[in-house]
């Protein structure tokens, strides 16, 4: 080769420029590609790590709650047994007069069974008295909205269940509490109940492992704690560190999730608040989940990423997105096909059963679920069951029980009782309203009533009814308000029993009873005048007693003929009667007397039991007994005042003291002088007509008889 051919010096080949251009240019796009693939996969790999986080905290949020709504349906079905006991601790609290240190405690422990305590709570939210000694002297005013709980209990009627919560002392087993004011609204009474077996069921419910499982899971979770609402570790009922309980106190009192960084340390720790109060309880159920990750491993995890990206590039951002992808899917599917599941259950479907996982942890859950599912399927329908049992049992009672809507006025139940004691079957019932079954004046007196029984929620009316729709019968009513758990007024419920024999009885007694004191009265004046007659010598004389005996005879016989002919007419239904008419039948049962007695009465009637006569006749038996001839005259008259009509019976022979002026109509008061009014005040009453001695002391007596508006009528006008 010549000269011309060798290369100038200082020039390279084509070849090595297009070697270092495409070596320049791999690299580039090879360094580029790095780069790019790099910052997205660490973009992606940032955003599937909190994904992970939102993920297990949504888990752990679900678990919980699946773990709540079984520990309710456990809960509740408790709810029964537990207001049985209590009732027989409040039957023993009467029993002792209300004095918590005479109660036995301990006998009513021993008849409840095993894991039963009881409490007795003061005013001020102190423990006075327990069979359970760790807890006695505990003061609940340390936890305010606890004491509020219990203070609106002790305030109020009825039974109050609360949730299966941890003991604050010890070593913080599950116990079920409940709890009943005491009829003086002094003390709350509490039952609880615990024992291992219930212990170990409750854990079982809390769901304390499961969370475990969700959160191990996760390999960015370095540590995890579950708190109740007191600051309490659930797992142990221990305390934590000072700085935590900062943030646990600031997370229950906000009720929201909190999120503490500590850069210093490479820590993120993440309070999740998981709400499951219920207002209906006092105890707060709620939890405080702990997470706290590890921000170190994530970096160490971007480093390695690099790493990889250097020596396989391409292949091992794809091979680890692919990698990261199947993982999570495969963390997260054993928890949704459970999530799934649950939720089909929940809807009501009890024979769905929970789908097996690969996980043996996921398994286990699936498999205790579907274990209680069974067991409560088993006792829903042993609550069917009951619930048929009761009912049956309702509708053979020998009282009429009805229930009718608050909202619509329908009626929901009308026993088998309710149709023979109102004629009407319940076919005809349910689901009407009043307006559909009775007359308009009865319908308004009814709606006036139920709007006054919900204006008072502890009102409870008793009444007695007698119409013509019901052929004369006397009926007791009682007529109950019965409001939801959030105050609003749900349901009346009517209790019915018919009264007309113990009316009858009733009025057998009054009239029997006069009858048996006066025919003795009349035959010691008999004897009397016999007896003086004897110790007169003349025949006229003689003759003067006789015709005295002639009118006490005369009086007994008025009086035993009265008595026929009430029998004979029936003495139970109230009828239309003369004032007038009824004082002068009474002043014809008298004996012989010397009192004056006039009556100023118009011609008015009055709806009364036909006994009107009977009960003027009392009165006037008792003025003749007491009275006597210091009685310058006995009078009766008659005048309206306002809407009522006042019958006033006025004696100035003898008076009533003002410490005896209601007492005289007590049952049982017969001091031999005065008697009998309280037989008249009950017949009086049987058509709400009333009675009271307004008299003066000293002065004489002034019986009041108030009849209301439609019981009274005038023949003409007053």
């Amino acid at each position: 080769m010549g000269s011309k051919d060798i290369p100038p010096a200082g020039h390279r080949s084509f070849s090595y420029y297009l070697l270092l251009f495409m070596v320049i240019l791999v690299i580039s796009i090879v360094g580029f590609q790095t780069i790019n693939d790099y910052l997205y996969t660490k973009d992606n790999f940032d955003s599937e790590s909190h994904n992970l986080q939102v993920q297990t905290e949504q888990n752990v949020d679900a678990a919980m709650r699946l773990a709540d709504t079984a520990a309710n349906v456990v809960d509740n079905s408790m709810n029964d047994r537990m207001m049985q006991g209590l009732t027989e601790v409040n039957q023993e609290y009467a029993r002792t007069g209300g004095d918590p240190a005479a109660m036995d405690l301990e006998t009513i422990q021993k008849n409840l069974g095993e894991g039963y305590d009881i409490y007795i709570i003061n005013a001020s939210g102190v423990i006075v008295k327990t069979t359970y000694s760790p807890e006695l002297g505990e003061d609940f005013k340390t936890i305010p909205y606890f004491y509020s709980y219990l203070t609106r209990i002790r305030n109020s009627s009825g039974f109050f269940p609360d949730r299966v919560v941890s003991e604050l002392l010890g070593a913080g087993q599950f116990r079920k509490y409940a709890y009943m004011p005491t009829p003086d609204h002094r003390y709350v009474l509490e039952l609880g109940l615990g024992g291992p077996t219930f212990n170990e069921i409750n854990q079982k419910l809390d769901g304390y492992k499961n969370i475990q499982n969700i959160v191990n899971a996760d390999p960015y979770a370095e540590q995890y704690a579950v708190f109740n609402t007191m600051g309490r570790r659930v797992d142990n009922n221990s305390l934590t560190d000072n700085q935590t309980e900062i943030y646990l106190q600031q997370v229950i009192k906000t009720r929201q999730d909190l999120e503490i960084s500590d850069p210093d340390h490479s820590r993120t720790t993440h309070f999740i608040f998981i709400d499951l109060k219920n207002d209906m309880y006092g105890s707060d159920p709620s939890r405080i989940v702990m997470i706290t990750y590890n921000l170190n491993l994530i970096q160490d995890a971007l480093n390695q990423l690099i790493i990889y990206h250097l020596l396989i590039a391409l292949l091992a951002i794809c091979f680890g997105c692919i990698i990261a992808y199947f993982l999570s899917r495969r963390m997260t599917r054993p928890i949704q096909v459970i999530v799934k599941d649950a939720g089909i259950i929940a809807g009501g479907d009890l024979d769905h059963r929970i789908g097996t996982t690969d996980s043996s942890e996921f398994g286990v859950l699936a498999q205790s679920i579907n274990t209680m599912v069974d067991s409560l399927k088993n006792a829903f329908q042993k609550m069917k069951d009951d619930e048929i049992f009761q009912k049956e049992m309702i509708d053979q009672l020998p009282v009429a029980i009805f229930i009718k809507r608050a909202d619509n006025g329908q009626y929901v139940y009308w026993n088998a009782t309710s149709e023979r004691l109102f004629l009407i079957p319940a076919s005809k019932v349910i689901g009407k309203t009043d307006e559909d079954l009775f007359p308009a004046e009865m319908v308004s007196a009814i709606r006036k009533e139920s709007i006054e029984l919900f204006m008072n929620r502890s009102d409870v009316r008793n009444k007695i009814i007698s119409n013509k729709h019901l052929d004369g019968r006397i009926i007791h009513m009682i007529i109950v308000p019965i409001f939801g758990s959030n105050g609003t007024p749900q349901y009346v419920l009517g209790i019915s029993e018919d009264v007309s024999h113990q009316n009858i009885n009733l009025k057998m007694d009054l009239l029997f009873s006069i009858t048996r004191h006066d025919v003795l009265d009349n035959l010691a004046v008999i004897a009397s005048h016999l007896e003086r007659a004897q110790l007169m010598n003349s025949h006229e004389e003689m003759q003067q007693f006789f015709d005295k005996t002639l009118g006490s005879i005369e009086s007994i016989r008025n009086q035993i003929v009265y008595m026929r002919v009430l029998q004979e007419g029936g003495i139970i239904s109230p009828k239309w009667q003369g004032i007038l008419e009824a004082f002068d039948a009474a002043t014809n049962f008298l004996p012989e007397h010397r009192a004056t007695i006039g009556a100023d009465v118009e011609e008015v009637e009055i709806y009364a039991d036909p006994l009107l006569p009977r009960i003027f006749y009392t009165l006037l038996e008792n003025s003749l007994r007491n009275g006597g001839s210091r009685s310058s005259g006995i009078h009766l008259s008659v005048r309206k005042e306002d809407a009522d009509l006042l019958i006033c019976f006025e004696d100035d022979g003898y008076w009533i003291s003002e410490s005896d002026k209601e007492k005289i109509f007590d049952v049982g008061y017969d001091t031999g002088q005065i008697r009998g009014l309280f037989l008249i005040r009950e017949l009086l009453g049987f058509t709400g007509i009333t009675i009271r001695e307004a008299g003066t002391p000293g002065v004489g007596v002034f019986f009041e008889i108030r009849v209301p508006a439609g019981k009274f009528r005038f023949t003409q006008a007053m």
